[in-house]
């Protein structure tokens, strides 16, 4: 049951996230619900290009629909529905329910299932405000075969992990639960049917159970405080109005949540989990008609006797109501300050109605909509290229938000100060498009960019992950998005686009300027002296009310016809080439001493991912250079290559799925990427360029700088990220190299420095290897390899990092953090150290790890209600040093941080005092399910393989993980406790509210 913050609001690169999900995981790191309806924006600042890359399929949110009843739907004509995916089995029980199944071999010998529920928060009653999302919690607290916890135990048992494998959430419209199972036991099979059917028709709600998750609920609302939920508050007001949907945030009041009875969940539960309301999607590595005689038998018709008679009649008569939004003339503005912004930031939104068609009408309509959004997207950007830009990063776009309401957002993030120039340069925008249109030249680069996309999923719809499957068909469940399969769109997108005009967009780019149903957020840190936060929406609103008025400018589209690569370079060659039997891989030496390590793949069809790396990185570079080296290689890749700058670099590679950028990180610098097959030349023309025709620009460094100002001062006031930079300055005893950023870091920070640095470190190669892996062709590899890479300078210049001596403490420290005014606490409780590494310990150590979050899990959420989620690591590094460093972290009421601290101890000295032979099995079965899918991803090998390489390690040890995990020994897995959370030398940092 885990709070999800997913980016709905495609409103730049600060994400101003507005969806919170109340669900069910436990992994906070991790990304563990499938999909999500926004709630509240979380603005953050990320250093990443904004420019938006396209979904290979637009968005339509129609209004939910049934799905139709089974396969044989007519071919789509003019004003008819366009056909459902032929490869799907879907249909409608006897009682109501929908079905859709799928076989997919991707992963192998696994199935992803769900329970799709249309129903959410916004169907309480003001009584009721939260007993949806705790409804969701208590399906795994019991249902009428499987005890408390019985579900989560057994499925880790088969492998599947609580959080990313095994979940739920809860939305305002939704509530979904799914899991992931192995498929080669017909007995696992039947038992997650079973399960599911209990999630639908049996939850137990014993009052005890009742009692235990009331803690953990409790602890979820606790998390979501802060920045988050006061700006929530706003924006649903903002937003909604009078309308239901302001009032129902899943998370839901806790004065209700503390008086929630047994018998007051089941009523809810018994009212809106109906057969008609509910959705079984299956896809997986099985046979569709197994899977659907398993979802007639065990939903259709629902458990007899008189429990499930009287449901029956009860729900026969519930009406299952729409909420609308509420609808006004006149633009509304809102101004919200507050000291933990990220920020100054805006988002000018019009509420729609979603999309209903699901015909071939329709279909164009969205692909127009979408292309508008890109063309003004790339605009955007190029505003935040030029000297002194009006933002620091802008988007657009247009999303899902409820069952009755889609929003289109035009975003800004601004230095402090420059709101309301942020917002006139949005407008101006706006109205140039809305006035003067595009050109034909940005249509066709965004036809070409759209297109490729498309592409790219056709060329691996083989490889086409079931996750991704399941969520195509619970959109069309939920919302009645069509899903006619890549097959079928790739066929689409080829007819359709060609026939797309400039005269298509102007209903769109009307529709942005229109001031009915429109709504500004403003957030800002503090207000400024010049204006107060009414005076500052005042004149927002002024500027919304007038920019119909304005004279826009229109759009010039300079192209250009400079090639990438002006010059090809004279080729080398390849001097030896050497196989790699234990990893099917090949090992060249090419003629100016760099290294090639390739290993083909067919794992995905359309991808070549690669990285190169030359020992050396900032370890290098003195102290005075050292936060300078740190930005190098980011403010090269934000201002272009050769003689591109950023603008023109994209619009040369409009088209072309091909990403190369440069790093420079503590110990090795290189080049990281990737490319289809039929874009590896235009990968390694890039390559050349970032090796020998670096540029930095001044007004890139400009405004990377004012960015990095923005999140320093975020840094400042958000109470976690103060957590965290405190925990890491420890860690490395206040190292200078390992210091966090802030405004005073960059008092370092130089544009020359920073230029000299990366020439220095790119200036000679010979002592790079570069390692590919992928769908590449041999005899193009080695050519272009031959080409590009034996051309690049060397001059034989062999280098060796060198070790700073950041090392952790050797002593107890614990330290308190005062930040933020909720009434929550962080903890994180840290022990790091020194050891001699090898493969077996480390897999000891990893293997420790996971049954402490097992039992932490089950102790200090499960049976003490302490905490929403307590998540545990445990790794080990060999470079500098060979090193280990392990930690466990939980939220809680500032009240319960040292009993649950103590909890920490009791598990770990349990664990080494030799633990439960059970917990070990579980344990290895979930990593073993986790490798067994890794080592058919192409970014896996590539990571190994660089690993070793770095090591100095034998290839062949790869390979090993099965084989050391099946001889590890419960005795060994309790000597790694003993030996690596020494629990009289730790490192505790506790996050509290700031005293009164």
């Amino acid at each position: 049951m885990s709070l999800r913050r997913a980016s709905a609001l495609a409103a730049i690169c600060i994400a101003l996230t507005i969806g919170v999900v109340a669900g069910c995981g436990v992994a906070p790191t991790a990304e563990p619900h499938p999909t999500s309806t926004p709630v509240a924006p979380t603005p953050q600042a990320p250093l990443s290009d904004p420019t938006p890359t396209p979904e290979p399929t637009p968005a339509p949110t129609p209004m939910p629909a049934e799905p139709d009843e089974e396969e044989g739907e007519e071919d789509s004509e003019a004003g008819q529905d366009l056909p459902f995916d032929p490869q799907v089995a879907r249909g409608t029980l006897s009682n109501g329910m929908s079905y859709y199944i799928r076989r997919n071999q991707e992963p192998q010998d696994r199935a992803q299932i769900a329970l799709a529920v249309r129903v959410g928060s916004v169907f309480e009653e003001e009584s009721e405000r939260g007993l949806a999302h705790f409804v969701e919690h208590m399906a795994f607290n019991g249902t009428e075969r499987f005890a408390k916890q019985e579900i989560v135990e057994y499925l880790e048992s088969l492998g599947s992990a609580f959080g990313p494998d095994l979940n739920a959430y809860t939305s305002f419209d939704e509530t979904l639960y799914f899991l992931e199972i192995p498929t080669d036991d017909p007995e696992v099979t039947e038992t997650a049917f079973q399960i599911l059917s209990d999630w639908a028709y049996a939850i137990s709600f014993d009052p005890e159970e009742v009692e235990l998750e009331r803690g953990v609920v409790l602890e979820e609302w606790r998390l979501s405080q802060g920045f988050s939920s006061r700006l929530q508050d706003n924006l649903l007001q903002l937003l909604f109005g009078s309308s239901r949907y302001a009032t129902r945030a899943p998370i839901g009041l806790t004065e209700i949540i503390e008086n929630a009875t047994a018998e007051d969940l089941r009523a809810y539960y018994e009212r809106w989990y109906r057969p008609d309301l509910m959705a079984v999607v299956a896809v997986g590595d099985f046979e569709i008609e197994d899977i659907r005689s398993k979802i007639k038998h065990h939903f259709a018709p629902p458990p007899e006797g008189d429990a499930a008679q009287e449901r029956a009649v009860l729900t026969a008569s519930t009406h299952r109501p729409i909420f609308d939004f509420e609808t006004h003339d006149a633009p509304r503005v809102e101004v919200f300050t507050d000291a933990e912004s990220p920020g100054s930031q805006f988002v000018l939104i019009r509420k729609l109605a979603p999309e209903t068609g699901r015909d071939l009408a329709t279909f164009r309509r969205l692909i127009v909509e979408q292309l508008a959004y890109m063309m003004l997207n790339t605009r955007l950007f190029e505003r935040t290229q030029s000297e002194d830009p009006p933002f620091l990063a802008a988007n657009a776009g247009r999303s899902g938000y409820t069952e009755t309401l889609d929003i289109v957002t035009f975003g800004g993030w601004m230095e402090q100060g420059h709101i309301e120039t942020g917002l006139g340069a949005m407008l101006e925008e706006m109205q140039s498009a809305s006035q003067h249109g595009f050109t034909e030249s940005e249509l066709a680069r965004e036809k070409s960019e759209l297109l490729s996309s498309v592409e790219r999923a056709y060329k691996q719809r083989e490889q086409t992950e079931s996750g991704i499957l399941v969520n195509e068909y619970l959109d069309h469940f939920f919302r009645g998005t069509p899903a006619p399969g890549i097959e079928a769109e790739w066929e689409l997108y080829q007819q359709l686009l060609p026939q797309i005009t400039l005269a298509e967009f102007d209903a769109v780019v009307r529709s942005w300027t229109e001031t009915e149903n429109t709504a500004l957020l403003i957030v800002r840190p503090e207000e400024t002296e010049a204006l107060t936060d009414e005076a500052l929406a005042s004149a927002a609103l002024a500027q919304i009310v007038e920019a119909n008025s304005l004279v826009a400018a229109p759009y010039e589209d300079d192209v250009g016809d400079i090639p990438l690569l002006a010059n090809i370079p004279n080729p080398g060659s390849i001097v030896s080439e050497e196989p790699i039997g234990s990893i099917d891989a090949v090992k060249w030496t090419l003629s100016n001493g760099v290294t090639v390590i390739a290993k083909q793949t067919d794992f995905k069809n359309d991808e070549v991912v690669f990285r190169s790396f030359s020992p050396g990185g900032r370890s290098l570079v003195s102290d005075e250079d050292h936060v300078s080296a740190q930005f190098a290689a980011q403010l090269v890749t934000e201002s272009g290559v050769g003689p591109h700058d950023r603008v023109t670099l994209d619009k040369l590679l409009a088209g072309k799925r091909v990403s190369a950028s440069p790093y420079i990180w503590e110990l090795f610098e290189g080049v990281d990427g990737s490319a289809s097959p039929e874009d590896m030349e235009t990968l390694f023309q890039l390559i050349t360029l970032y090796a020998t025709e670096p540029r930095l620009d001044p007004a890139v460094y400009s405004n990377f700088r004012a960015r990095l100002q923005s999140i320093a001062e975020f840094n400042a006031a958000e109470p976690d990220q103060a957590l965290f930079d405190r925990v890491n300055s420890l860690l490395s005893q206040g190292h200078l190299r390992e210091r966090p950023l802030s405004v005073e870091l960059l008092n370092e920070l130089d544009m020359d420095r920073a230029r000299a640095v990366y020439a220095d470190r790119f200036e000679d190669i010979s002592d790079s290897t570069f390692v590919f892996v992928g769908a590449f062709d041999w005899d193009e590899l080695r050519s272009l390899s031959a080409t590009y890479l034996a051309s690049l300078p060397g001059a034989g210049r062999m280098e060796e990092w060198v070790d700073h001596g950041i090392d952790p403490p050797t002593g107890l420290i614990d330290e308190v953090v005062r930040s933020g005014v909720e009434p929550r606490s962080n903890t994180v409780v840290a022990f790091a150290g020194e050891m001699e590494w090898d493969r077996a310990e480390d897999v000891a150590l990893e293997v420790a790890g996971e049954i402490l979050g097992i039992r932490l899990r089950e102790r200090v959420r499960e049976q003490l209600g302490g905490s929403y989620s307590i998540s545990v690591f445990a790794g080990a590094s060999i470079l500098p040093d060979q090193e280990y460093l392990n930690y466990a972290i939980f939220g809680s009421d500032p009240e319960r941080t040292e009993e649950l601290f103590l909890e920490v101890i009791a598990e770990i000295e349990w664990l080494q005092d030799g633990g439960e032979q059970s917990y070990l099995d579980t344990a290895k079965e979930i990593l073993r399910t986790a490798r067994k899918e890794q080592v058919r991803e192409n970014r896996f090998w590539l990571n190994q393989i660089l690993d070793v390489s770095e090591r100095g390690e034998s290839f062949g040890e790869i390979i090993r993980f099965d084989e050391l995990l099946d001889a590890l020994t419960l005795e060994e897995v309790s000597d790694a406790a003993e030996m690596y959370f020494p629990t009289d030398r730790y490192l505790r940092v506790t996050l509290y509210p700031v005293e009164e």
